[in-house]
């Protein structure tokens, strides 16, 4: 079984994102008219998207935890592709940071630059 990374606001800094289900759902819709995102079940929105052409990546929304979830499978910019999107337009000032299932050491993610920056800051 593989891995999940986890992307969330850097709560010990920033506090929690103040964006709400529906404005990560209209944020993906405007990006990606074509996404697929599911109703709130059991407090996770789920996101499927077309990041890039021909590249589909589904990422999970938690909404009870503020915390954005996605499969430990290449290419990784297809699932930061949508997060840069999302995050740049609902948090662009809110520290973010990354963590993976097994390790809960938080590490930084800079939404300052372009995306490539964002996605080449992401080591895993």
């Amino acid at each position: 079984m593989g891995s999940t990374f986890y992307v969330s606001a850097d709560r010990e800094h920033a506090g929690l994102w103040t964006f709400t289900g529906e404005h990560v759902k209209d944020c993906v819709r405007r990006h990606w008219p074509d996404a697929t995102v599911s109703g709130a079940f059991e407090n996770f929105l789920e996101i499927h998207v077309e990041a890039e052409p021909g590249q589909w990546t589904e990422l999970s929304f938690n909404l009870r935890h503020g915390a954005f979830s996605f499969e430990d499978r290449e290419p990784h910019s297809a699932p930061l592709t949508v997060l840069y999107a999302v995050l740049r337009e609902l948090a662009p000032t809110v520290p973010v940071v990354w963590w993976i299932d097994y390790d809960a050491d938080l590490q930084p993610l800079d939404l300052t630059g372009s995306l490539a920056a964002f996605i080449d800051s992401f080591p895993a």
